[in-house]
């Protein structure tokens, strides 16, 4: 009893969140595992390749570290974290640590390694690898690091300080081992239920892409074409489009378009029947883009600006619009958005990325990055978007240019020149009906499968919380009860840990 009590006095009370089980004591994480321990490489060979495990090496909350850099250890003997087999690495830094990037060190195979400062490295000398890697990768503990970081904003760090003097809950070291045994063992069955659900958003991407290229080859409706006569033909429709062209030629608009060379169709695939192809620039009264030099027109109210990133997933987002004031008469206004125009991205990472505006805004306009496709008639607006989403159909045909040579990008021309193949109005109304249909199921699909992954989410934490209150396996009055074993174990240290030697590193 007396190892206890010293052991008490050294370390201080530390704070208690919650009642613990008989056998079990709360420790700051210094008594149980230090942090940042000394460690030198002086007695490996300069040339040895060490393991070397930078930020994006660690993946986040599943505690892997990828293990396929090397450096010679003369090159990070000093400057950078080291540790050995056994540690665990602590993410310090936003949102590095937030996002769980801490992970037990095994395999490593010359025992030692280094990596970024990032880290802090934590040494189990009173505590089981695995159970101290699951109290400091819960959100539960996170959460608490997070309130304590400092720093400047978007450098804020959990101060090694924090860490050393943190509480944990600390069992007999048998049961910590039984509770990380059963955590092992449902964290796996929970690893299987993610991935089914992995597997059924594959399969949700896949069908998605099925069902656009069924849409636009006329597969989707293959049995309504065989039921339904139609009154107007694509050809019709494309007929009905260059004569609204004609009556608004005088008003200089179209004039590019109408000048169009005919559509060589030898290379073509095979149109069901009613269908007929056209080309973007024959659909539409314009393709612009907006100008560039609007910096100085950006306000806090005013016009919405329409850029790439309200362009996602077919639809235009505007939860994170820009506004811009134009003075009169700008050169600008002619990019003023309308309902049922589409938008495709033709710069940047999203370069072919469209959607469509289903709404009548407020006054809007699009900038340099999007281009703006105006249907010389509404109804074809939508089979329009479904054509340029479609993989085999606009999406590629937009992929090929944007990537032919040099930095991804689109010109006006390339969207003009894009291929479409035209229904009649009735089996477009048809093929966008069934599409809607699919995709809302599509939708509600995707809802369950987020609920379920957010479901297993929380399960795990609920998981780690039961282990940490001893509500996971049940308590052996035989254990040596975690006070004594760490009144044993407070002054001395692993043999492993005796062999490294050196000072301290920077950062600490």
């Amino acid at each position: 009893m007396e190892a206890v009590a010293a052991w008490r006095d050294r370390q201080g009370a530390a704070e208690a969140a919650w009642e613990l089980p008989e056998g079990w004591c709360w420790a700051p994480l210094e008594a149980v595992a230090p942090v940042n321990p000394l460690t030198t490489f002086q007695d490996i060979p300069d040339k040895e390749e060490l393991a070397f495990v930078p930020m994006a090496a660690v993946s986040e909350e599943t505690g892997r570290i990828i293990l396929n850099q090397r450096r010679p250890a003369k090159d990070v003997a000093k400057g950078y974290v080291r540790f050995m087999n056994g540690d665990v690495i602590f993410a310090k830094i936003t949102p590095c640590m937030e996002n769980g990037k801490v992970a037990p060190v095994s395999g490593l195979p010359s025992q030692f390694g280094a990596g970024s400062t990032e880290f802090h490295v934590l040494r189990p000398k009173s505590v089981d690898q695995r159970y101290l890697w699951y109290w400091l990768v819960s959100r539960r503990f996170r959460l608490q690091a997070q309130r304590h970081m400092s720093g400047s904003a978007g450098q804020l760090r959990v101060p090694v300080d924090y860490i050393r003097r943190s509480s944990m809950p600390v069992p007999p070291l048998p049961e910590q081992r039984r509770i990380v045994t059963r955590i092992d063992e449902l964290f796996a069955e929970i690893a299987e239920g993610e991935a089914a659900l992995t597997d059924a958003r594959k399969g949700l991407e896949s069908f998605h892409r099925a069902l656009l290229k069924a849409a636009v080859t006329g597969e989707l409706t293959e049995n309504w074409r065989a039921a339904n006569a139609v009154a107007e033909t694509g050809h019709d429709l494309l007929a009905r489009i260059k004569a609204e062209r004609a009556a608004m030629f005088g008003k200089g608009r179209g004039r590019r378009s109408a000048d169009a060379r005919p559509i060589d169709k030898t290379s073509l695939p095979e149109l069901p029947v009613g269908w007929t192809w056209a080309t973007i620039g024959d659909l539409t009264e314009f393709v612009t883009s907006g100008s560039r030099g609007w910096k100085e027109f950006y306000a806090d109210t005013g016009a919405i600006f329409v850029r790439a990133q309200n362009i996602n997933s077919g639809k235009l987002d505007l939860t994170d619009a820009a506004f811009v004031q134009l003075p009169a008469k700008a050169e600008g206004l002619r990019t003023l958005v309308k309902r049922d125009d589409v938008l495709v991205t033709i710069t940047g990472a999203n370069v072919t990325v469209s959607a469509r505006v289903i709404q009548d805004l407020p006054e809007a306009y699009v900038n340099q990055h999007v281009a703006l496709l105006r249907p010389l008639v509404a109804e074809t607006s939508e089979f329009i978007l479904l054509w340029l989403q479609a993989e085999g159909a606009g999406k590629s045909q937009l992929i090929s240019a944007a990537y032919g040579a040099g930095k991804p990008g689109l010109n006006l021309d390339n969207i003009r020149e894009v291929m479409v193949a035209l229904p009649p109005p009735a089996e477009a109304a048809e093929i966008i009906s069934r599409v809607h249909d699919a995709l809302s199921a599509h939708s509600d699909t995707i809802a369950v499968l987020d609920a379920e992954a957010a479901d297993a989410a929380h399960l795990k934490q609920s998981i780690l919380k039961a282990g940490f209150e001893g509500r996971l396996v049940p308590q052996h009055p035989d254990d040596e009860p975690a006070t004594a074993m760490l009144a044993r174990g407070a002054f001395t240290q692993p043999a492993a840990a005796r062999k490294s030697r050196g000072g301290p590193r920077k950062g600490e």
